[in-house]
């Protein structure tokens, strides 16, 4: 089935309504005979234009986490839904247009193919959502989609550019831009700042939360960074596998 058939089609929840909850979940990777668990019953519920920010040391599973949550991986237990729907359940392929049409992710090493340049790479996900006739006859609107969500990260003079031809911060917008090209519903952002600089940081965050007060798009995001997670509505602190709330 192709991923425009097996769309996932329901109205948005109202803002402020449970979008994505986690219950009891549990992940276990195995090394030979022996086994590591990473996380530990981790409850969450992430209300409809939230910004969630997860905070923890380095190998503390924050990662891990955002990948389950994000339908990426799948846990050793517990439960994840999204939209009152449990993810565990859905076939591999509804999966698949979950994470292309209402999820986003934004990673820390960009994952910019080198081959295409800025407009091209942002209209990556756009491509994969519909077929190659449906693209076609939807070109001309993708494309301003593009150069629009291009023009709000600054990034309107480059869409010709190929990624080694950006900054660091450069490649992080694009990145962000082709994460929002399909309108997704919640967007994961894994250390978004940590392969950037100080000063282009700060600006990367700026715009995520400009995303977040202007258009009220729901957010979770890790970083190591307390002064980043500051910036959210709600901090959580992962540690030992366990999830608890924190102050700012």
């Amino acid at each position: 089935m192709s991923a425009t058939a097996d769309k996932i089609s329901s109205p948005p929840p109202a803002k402020g309504s449970a979008i994505l909850t986690a219950s009891g979940l549990r992940k276990v990777f195995r090394m030979g005979d022996s086994e590591i668990q990473v996380l530990s019953k981790v409850d969450l519920t992430v209300a409809s234009g939230e910004f969630i920010a997860i905070e923890g040391r380095s190998g503390s599973g924050k990662s891990t986490l955002l990948h389950l949550l994000g339908a990426l991986d799948e846990s050793n237990g517990g439960v994840i839904t999204y939209d009152g729907r449990d993810i565990a359940k859905l076939s591999s392929s509804r999966r698949a247009t979950l994470r292309n049409t209402q999820f986003g992710f934004v990673f820390q090493f960009y994952h910019l193919l080198p081959e295409l340049n800025v407009l091209e790479n942002t209209l990556l996900s756009a491509m994969i959502e519909n077929s190659l006739l449906g693209f076609r006859a939807k070109k001309a609107e993708l494309r301003n989609r593009a150069k629009d969500l291009l023009t709000q990260m600054g990034m309107d003079h480059r869409l010709r550019h190929r990624p080694q031809h950006l900054s660091g911060g450069e490649r992080q917008r694009v990145a962000i831009a082709r994460a929002l090209m399909n309108n997704p519903r919640v967007l994961f952002a894994d250390e978004p700042t940590g392969n950037l600089d100080f000063e282009t940081g700060r600006q990367i965050m700026a715009v995520l939360e400009r995303l977040h007060q202007q258009s009220g798009q729901t957010i979770v995001m890790v970083t190591h960074d307390r002064s980043l997670a500051c910036k959210a509505d709600r901090i959580l602190v992962l540690e030992g596998g366990i999830l608890r709330a924190a102050e700012k």
